[in-house]
């Protein structure tokens, strides 16, 4: 029976609505959710006899009857020991079943046949902070994709494209994506979304939809206009991605730097003095991204200095047909000093001591708004030498971490008492000449409106800014001066062979903040959410969070970092949501 058939009889305040499921973040990962919500079912084919797939797949495969959906189908038992490039057994799963054999490079059509079903429809909403698309949309359009087209699809329409493509084109795959599937009614783009909190009871629900049913409350804010917004929800999908909050280096350092892709191509042109002739890109990391980095200031006529600690593996693994650029650059970072390659000179077995502009206004500003030099101290880690350099700009990619401050918050403005606020009393008493109603000062109209983003701005810089002693009142000391001052005890400790007249001291003290880190939700709770090390627990049945039922985690939160496994996470939250609608249904009936 669905929900529309049995109305709701109750009712919400004028600042709240109602959605059963919201999925924050429009990236991939809440577009295929999105389009599975919308009524879109996958069925299975029959599986062509020739198709060289998994035995045992094939076996479980052939007992699932006809007529019957992978919704209703045990997608566990489904995918018990598959292998893959996914520690995560239902995206494996999803992945054989839309580009089976796609590893050994055997060219085969989809085994899933998507049918829209009306009865099968969530009512949703996905938040976004940009397009559709999510990160696509920040990464420089020349930049390909690691990944070739057939595994960036998201079903049922393929990219366009043979190859690796450029991140624009992913981009505008993106935006079509969401017309094709006629999602647009589910998309609110331009938001921020500052807290997820448990909702209160208020009573039992009267009907499936009902918000008396509601377990969180998402509230958030509008980009364009400020005004803020709050969502009643049964169920949250985390679907923002991990790549929000990048790594970055010591204080002292962090500020003269750039942290992303998007934000080097934008200096190139612009931010390039002309006391340096031709210009010097610092880029530090030796992962793909710093790669990147590395083309990119090349193909802008600039001399790279390249600062790693050793050549990454990854760019080991990469079949040099098909990622000329990749290996390319991995060749010349193995051949270290000794190699002779023009505009490109490698510092392995360095980091980045110290950076500062070469400037005499105080204080500096920020590195994208300079136009001059920047003095940068590198600091070999074998035999503790120091070397100097002058460069034009620094990039630092060294990873990325998401940020989930919308999880955790503890701010609350109730403690304000308006009744004590004599000057909006005083202004009252010329409310008639401003043409306010009801004799009350524009504060007072308004102060709900002026509290919620009030609130959500201050969580907001609270987590992204403010150090753990501001929030906390932690008065640790720590022997660095610029020390962050985050944790209960400090670890500090003196660098080998250094002079201490320089005070080179290494700092092990915290360096993110824990309200932005999602501490509490990794497999390992006590510390913060990394994509690669300690992703998102979850019930790898379901994908909902351990330790908050009724909130599920997809992609890259969840360590599925690539395009082509993040439909089976969408596939295993939907199929829980419509069992668990199902058990709740017979419940209220």
């Amino acid at each position: 029976m669905r929900d529309s058939q049995k109305p709701c009889q109750h009712t919400l305040t004028d600042d709240a609505v109602y959605k059963e499921v919201v999925v924050i973040g429009n990236g991939p990962s809440g577009m295929v959710t999105s389009f599975m919500l919308a009524g879109n079912v996958p069925y299975l084919k029959e599986v062509p006899a020739d198709l060289p797939i998994d035995d045992m797949l094939r076996a479980r495969l052939e007992n699932i009857p006809a007529g019957q959906s992978l919704y209703e189908a045990d997608l566990s038992e489904l995918a018990e020991g598959l292998e893959g490039r996914s520690q995560n057994p239902i995206p494996l799963l999803m992945d054989n079943l839309l580009r089976p054999c796609a590893d050994l490079g055997i060219p085969a059509d989809s085994l899933i046949e998507w049918k829209y079903d009306v009865e099968k429809q969530i009512d949703h909403i996905v938040l976004g902070r940009g397009p559709p698309g999510g990160a696509w949309h920040t990464f420089p359009p020349s930049v390909l994709t690691l990944s070739p087209a057939a595994w960036l699809s998201l079903p049922p329409y393929p990219a366009e494209g043979e190859g690796r493509l450029p991140a624009r084109a992913v981009a505008n795959y993106c935006r079509r994506y969401v017309q094709k599937c006629k999602l647009q009614r589910y998309f609110r783009s331009g938001v921020i979304v500052s807290s997820v909190r448990g909702a209160p009871r208020a009573g039992a629900p009267c009907a499936g939809a009902c918000p008396h049913g509601a377990r969180y409350v998402v509230s958030g804010y509008d980009k364009s206009c400020g005004r803020p917004f709050r969502i009643l929800c049964k169920r949250v999908v985390v679907a923002c991605g991990g790549g929000d909050r990048p790594n970055t280096l010591a204080p002292a350092a962090a500020p003269c730097a750039l942290h992303s892709l998007s934000a080097l191509q934008r200096a190139l042109p612009t931010n390039i003095p002309n006391a340096l002739d031709p210009p010097v890109v610092l880029v530090v990391g030796s992962g793909v991204s710093a790669a990147d980095a590395v083309w990119l200031a090349l193909a802008a006529g600039c001399r790279v200095a390249h600062v790693h600690r050793a050549p990454a593996p990854a760019l080991a693994r990469l079949d040099p047909d098909a990622y000329p650029d990749y290996t390319q650059v991995y060749k010349m970072m193995c051949d270290g000093p000794s190699g002779s390659h023009p505009s490109y000179t490698p510092y392995p077995r360095h980091v980045l001591a110290a950076a500062a502009p070469l400037s005499p206004r105080k204080p500096p500003k920020m590195a994208d708004d300079e136009d001059f030099p920047k003095s940068v101290k590198l600091l070999d880690i074998v035999t503790n030498e120091m070397t100097e350099l002058t460069v034009s700009i620094i990039a630092v990619l060294i990873g990325s971490k998401p940020d989930l401050f919308f999880l955790q918050t503890n701010f609350n403005l109730n403690c304000i008492d308006l009744n004590n606020c004599t000057k909006c009393t005083d202004e009252s008493k010329h409310a008639a000449k401003r043409k306010i109603e009801d004799n009350r000062c524009f504060l007072k109209n308004h102060w709900h409106y002026f509290k919620t983003v009030l609130g959500q701005s201050i969580q907001s810089c609270k987590s992204r800014y403010l150090n753990y002693s501001e929030i906390n009142g932690n008065d640790t000391k720590c022997i660095v001066p610029d020390c962050n001052k985050r944790m209960k005890e400090c670890k500090c400790e003196v660098v080998p062979y250094s002079d201490p007249l320089e005070n080179k001291i290494k700092c092990q003290c915290q360096p993110s903040n824990p309200y932005s880190s999602g501490i509490g939700f990794g497999i390992d709770p006590k510390v913060g959410v990394d994509c690669r090390g300690n992703p998102v627990a979850i019930d790898k049945g379901t994908h909902e969070m351990l330790y908050s039922p009724g909130l599920y985690a997809l992609g890259p939160l969840t360590a599925d970092n690539f395009v082509r496994f993040i439909p089976g996470g969408a596939l295993a939250a939907v199929a829980h949501m419509h069992k668990e609608r199902k058990n709740e249904w017979t419940g209220i009936c």
